[in-house]
């Protein structure tokens, strides 16, 4: 099985203005339409079974409606996470709400929903996610669209997992976006997981190599970042490393169903 660990679609709604928002702050182009139809047609034609949706809540209050659509949308091949504004100070009603629909993490973007994992008044909201057993989805490092000096890093994601070492951590982008030195120095080893979103179509194949062995191939994890990636680009990618079957049966779609409990 092959599983897509880190897409995007949006409500039919808003689709139109999320795209357009992502070309004018990110400079980025589509590669489907930022639907769940356009998601599940891209999967078919990329040879990919599984696809994890990561919503956001956008403003603290808006939780429980997102868990709302998150569950109706939450239908094979795709599989919904949910998402929890961490200054939102009913997050424990989001937490429950996601757990009972059945989710097993949620997700938060330091840049969107501007907060720093450095805060203590959060730790509370890190205590509640791993005590509901969930895990932990995060955008991680620098984001196009969104100017320096960025909420998050390598150094502030190692302290977090020393601050809540029973939080399972899943970081996006090969554990923070365009700071792969600081990674191999602060992250690379611990027990957490990477996901590759991207980090397939910028660094080269040795490098990535390098990321995956160096951190453990049990805690990566194939992820494209669909709409913005090309999802048949992104699996060739990880195909073309040559990592050996096992190897690359585990990125590909094994440690993600160990973890999402398949």
């Amino acid at each position: 099985m092959i599983i897509d660990f880190h897409t995007h679609f949006y409500p039919e709604k808003i689709v139109a203005k999320a795209l357009a928002a992502a070309r004018e702050k990110a400079h980025i182009e589509p590669f489907a339409s930022g639907t769940r139809e356009g998601l599940i047609a891209s999967m078919r034609a990329s040879g990919i079974d599984r696809a994890v949706a990561l919503p956001l809540v956008n403003v603290p209050g808006n939780g429980p409606g997102l868990i709302r659509w998150a569950e109706r949308n939450a239908q094979p091949p795709i599989i919904m996470l949910g998402s929890v504004h961490p200054r939102d100070p009913e997050f424990a009603a989001t937490l429950e709400a996601a757990a009972r629909a059945g989710f097993p993490g949620v997700k938060v973007h330091p840049e969107y929903q501007d907060f720093s994992f450095d805060e203590p008044a959060l730790d509370p909201v890190w205590d509640g996610i791993a005590g509901m057993g969930l895990f932990l989805m995060t955008h991680a490092g620098a984001d196009g669209g969104f100017p320096p000096p960025w909420h998050s890093n390598p150094a502030s994601l190692r302290r977090l997992h020393e601050r809540h070492p029973k939080l399972t951590l899943v970081l996006a982008h090969g554990g923070s976006w365009n700071m792969w030195d600081e990674v191999e120095e602060s992250l690379v080893g611990l027990p957490v997981y990477f996901d590759l979103a991207f980090v397939t179509e910028i660094l080269p194949p040795e490098r990535v190599v390098r990321l995956i062995r160096g951190h453990g191939v049990e805690r990566c994890l194939f992820g494209t970042d669909s709409p913005w990636c090309d999802q048949r680009r992104a699996l060739e990618n990880v195909r073309n490393l040559k990592l050996g079957a096992l190897e690359e049966a585990a990125v590909l779609g094994d440690n993600a169903a160990r973890l999402l409990h398949l």
